[in-house]
Parts: C-alpha cells; structure tokens; sequence
C-alpha cells in the first residue's frame, strides 16, 4: 500500500514503450521494481522518480544494489552509468551477466538454460534432502509437494521447459525415492501420483501439474478482458509459432479429455482459471486411476477395493493418518501390487525358472496372498503372532474403559487369561465349557457383564482381501451354538462380533458397526496398521529365507 502511490507517478510520465493498447515504463510486484525507457534520459527520469518518491517516504529502496541494462535489437550493449544524484549511481549490467527478477534470471531475455541448470539442481538437492530426513511417510511427502516441488513448478510457463524435460524430471524423482527405499522398484508408477484417500500416495506428479498449470493460465487470459498488461501478454504468446500457452493447452486438453468448463457471469478471471484448473487435475487423475485398475497384477488390488462389499474410505484410512516410515509404506504398497519378488514372481514374471512353490510349506505356489494368509506352517506361529498383537489392542481398550488397570500404551499390554471387575468378567482366549460338546467354544475375547445379563463373543481375524466378506459370515455361523448355549446356561443375551481386517489392509463395510458394540475406544485404522505391520513382518522374515534356482 504504502508503494502504491509510485505506481502511479511512473504511470503518468510520457516515458516508457507505446504498444497499441497502452503505454509501460514499468512492472511492479510488491518491492521488486523494474523500470522501461526507450533511451538513456527516459531511464534516468523515471530511476529519478523513484529516487525522489524512496527520500520523501523515508523508505530505503536499495538502489545500489540494482543494475541497468540496454538492448538495441535485442542484444545487450555496454553504455554510460546512469548517475541520479552524487551519492546515488546505477551500475550498467556486464556482458555475459544476467539479473534476477522475481527469481528468474535474465538478460538478453531470460535465461532458459541456466534457469533450468539452476532449478534442476536446486530440486535434487531438496529431494536428497527430505528423503534422508526422519519424517514419517506421509510428512515426506508433504514436504517434497511443498519444498521441493514448488521450486519448478514456480518456473511453469516463464522458463521453456519441453515436456520429454518434464517427464525427465519426474523419473529422477522416482529413482531417488527408490534409492531411500521410498518406493519399491516394481511398484506402481501411476499410484504414486493419486491423493491419499484413493489408495495412492499423494505425490504431486510434475508433468499433470505442468499441464494444468498451461491449462489454468490459457483460461486466464482468454477470461481477462480489460487488464492492459495481459492483453499484451496474450498477443505476444499468440504470436508464437510453436509451444504458445493456448496451443500447448489445446493439446493437454485434448489429452485429459478435458471437458469445456463455462464461464460463469460475473465470475472473476482468477476464480474461473481456478475452477478450470480443478477440473483438469480431476481429470488426471481419473486417467491415472483408470491406467492403475487396467493393469493384470498391479489392477488385482484396486480392483478388489472397488467391490460393494469394500469401505473404500477406511481401507484406504492407513495412508492418511500417517505414522509409518517411508521404508514401510512403500514395501506394504508393493505387496498391494503384487510386485514383490515371491517364488511366483520370478517364476511367471521374470522367468528365471525358480520353482514356484512355497519356500516355508512346499505345498501351494508362494503368491503374496499365500505368503500373508494363506501358508499352514506359517499359521502356527506368524499369523497367530499377528492375530494376538490384533486381539490384544481390543482387550486392552476393554480393560481401559472398565478402568481396569493397564499398561499406558496398549502394545504393551499382556492379556490375562481371567480379568474380572464389579460385575464384569473378561476372559482371553478360553475355552467356555458347556453342557453339550461345541467344537466352536474358543472366542478371542468374552466379555461377560452379570448386571446387563449380556455377553459378547469377540473373535478377530485377519485373511486375505478376497476372503473378508466370508470370514465374517462363517464367524458369525461359527459361534451360532455356543450363543444358544450360553443363552440356556447362563440367562445371558450373547452377541458375536466378528473383527474381520484383511491382512493388506482391506476393510469390509460394516467394521465400524461392530466395533462400536466394543467397550472403549476402538480405532479401525489403529487395528489397520497392526494387521499391516503385522503382514510387513511376515513378508520381509519370509523373503529372507533363500530359495534355491533351477534352470
């Protein structure tokens, strides 16, 4: 506010360049001043303008540290200095060097091949930078959205970025991610670059944002109409024989099959841009999503997600709530997408003639789904480890809303066999004993409640993804009888509650319903990341059993 007011001296002086709409002697943005005049007197009066206006406001502008620059034909030529006053004298910019205006370098024009020099180097840094901090997954990625990312895309539209160059960009990116272990190689590349809430990672993809942002500015400056400057800014790019913002937007609109976006009355340019913007990444990302579900090993996951019986928001819960390292992340997201190297892998996919069978039972072919949910050996310890670790979050809520005395944090809880409060009893994984002979009389956690004439039979499990949906009705089949029993023996109403997670994470609709029914406060997504760390641990100890090669 305060520089204002020199705008507007500068704009009523006969100085600067004449262009059929109007006449320019400057450009401004909040302190970053440069100046136009057709000669040496013109530049001197205007430098003398700001000179006075900097003195009268008592407001130092740092005129030493600026330089002047003449162009004839569009070369830099070396001439005089330009002396205001005797203590104030504007140095005449060198040959070979360039000046920097909001960021940009420039001289003769701007420097697209140092800038891009400038911009690659500084955005590597930052990346190396991030990746070798102690942020978790999801703040990793967050800051290289932030920090990193913003370094080039600031440059969008000013410097002559090609796209092939773009995309260069983006395959670094993905080499060094792989590099810290942040992306496994054989993961889904498209995944990377969907939000958080749609199974992807929320990276910020620099090639969709270099098209939207073409996009948004195309929008822009057909939207103005009366702003002097754009009007010039859109015939000079109209001009351009080739890699114009509205030509360049033409064609990324035709790629993302971009719909037209009306302009509403009365809508301000930006506003509209904005909306058209949000539009075009839509659209992205939908291509990139569709690209990820056509695909035959890495489409099995999402695909699964997509089914009616899928809560598609709390399956997808783990990667937004954040807490897990990069390293972690990026191993869970390769064994959504079937992309790691299990016996099956190597025998189907990369042909190097391994026998496809279980290195641990020998009895089926070693898939991800065996591997995770599927091995009888592994069942006996591994998969009951991960089971206990599971039932043993739920007891320790039940036991902290009965205000039963636990452990502060709940993976330090050991469950007792018999915990008893009031009229309350809580038994762990024992067998009731009945009067006639259930085979099915071994819940997880039984909850027994005397004054409410109530018992819960809570009983945890975590398959496969395919095999939610039917593990939840052959819980609920499996303790049928044993509710009647309990029923006739104690005069007690008894409820089962299945607690079904798949063990990559998948939730069944309906989750929340039943676990609401469970004293304490019971988090969906808590219960997620042990049933995934669980399958990470089972994973990794797996794998690193060797496994002979024939040929």
């Amino acid at each position: 506010m305060a520089l204002a007011p020199l705008s507007s001296l500068l704009n009523n002086t006969s100085y600067g360049y004449t262009t059929r709409t109007s006449t320019i002697n400057h450009l401004f943005y909040m302190d970053d001043l440069k100046t136009f005049g057709k000669n040496d007197q013109e530049q001197t009066s205007l430098l003398t303008i700001v000179k006075g206006f900097s003195d009268d406001i008592q407001m130092e502008f740092g005129l030493e540290k600026c330089s002047k620059a003449t162009f004839k034909k569009g070369k830099l030529t070396t001439t005089e200095n330009i002396q205001i006053d005797l203590d104030t004298t504007i140095q005449q910019l060198e040959q070979e060097r360039t000046y920097k205006y909001l960021g940009v370098n420039e001289g003769d024009g701007i420097q697209h091949a140092k800038m891009k020099e400038q911009i690659k180097k500084e955005y590597y840094r930052r990346i190396r930078m991030i990746t070798k901090s102690e942020l978790n997954a999801i703040n990793r990625t967050e800051a290289i959205n932030t920090l990193a990312t913003a370094v080039v895309t600031y440059s969008f539209n000013i410097v002559d970025w090609k796209m092939e160059e773009i995309r260069k960009l983006d395959r670094k990116t993905r080499k060094l991610l792989t590099m810290e272990r942040m992306h496994h190689p054989r993961a889904d590349v498209d995944r990377m670059y969907l939000p958080r809430n749609k199974g992807g990672r929320g990276l910020i993809q620099l090639e969709i944002a270099y098209k939207t942002a073409t996009i948004g500015l195309d929008a822009y400056l057909n939207a103005t109409k009366n702003d002097p400057l754009l009007v010039i800014a859109k015939e000079h790019e109209k001009a351009k024989k080739k890699y114009s913002v509205a030509s360049q937007a033409t064609v990324f609109r035709r790629e993302l099959n971009l719909p037209e976006v009306l302009e509403a009355e009365n809508e301000a340019p930006t506003v509209y841009a904005r909306n058209v913007k949000q539009k075009a990444k839509h659209q992205a990302q939908v291509q990139l999503k569709q690209k990820w579900e056509d695909k035959s090993m890495h489409g099995q996951y999402p695909k699964r997600v997509n089914e009616k019986d899928v809560d598609q928001q709390m399956t997808n819960q783990w990667l937004k709530s954040g807490g897990l390292k990069s390293e972690t992340e990026g191993f869970i997201i390769a064994a959504q997408d079937q992309a790691i190297k299990t016996n099956y892998y190597r025998r189907n996919i990369l042909n190097d003639g391994t026998d496809p069978m279980c290195r641990i039972c020998g009895q089926y072919q070693e898939t991800i789904d065996h591997i995770v949910a599927g091995c009888p050996e592994l069942a006996k310890t591994e998969y009951l480890h991960r089971h206990d670790k599971a039932a043993s979050y739920l007891h320790w809520n039940i036991c902290k809303e009965l205000n039963i005395n636990v452990e502060e944090k709940w993976y330090e809880h050991e469950p007792q066999t018999v915990t008893e409060r009031d009229n309350i009893t809580i038994l762990w994984d024992m067998p009731i004993q009945t009067d006639r002979e259930i085979k099915a009389n071994r819940p997880d956690i039984v909850i027994k409640d005397k004054q409410e004439k109530s018992c819960l039979l809570i009983d945890m499990s975590i398959p496969t993804e395919k095999n939610t949906s039917v593990k939840v009705t052959e819980k609920l089949s499996k303790y049928k009888d044993l509710e009647i029993e309990i029923e006739r023996m104690w005069g007690m109403k008894a409820t089962t509650i299945p607690v079904v997670i798949g063990a990559l994470g998948l939730i069944k609709k309906g989750l929340e319903k039943y676990t609401k029914q469970i004293p304490g406060n019971i988090k969906i997504s808590e219960l997620q990341k042990i049933a995934l760390l669980g399958t990470s641990r089972i994973l990794r100890k797996t794998l690193s059993i060797k496994t002979s090669t024939s040929f």
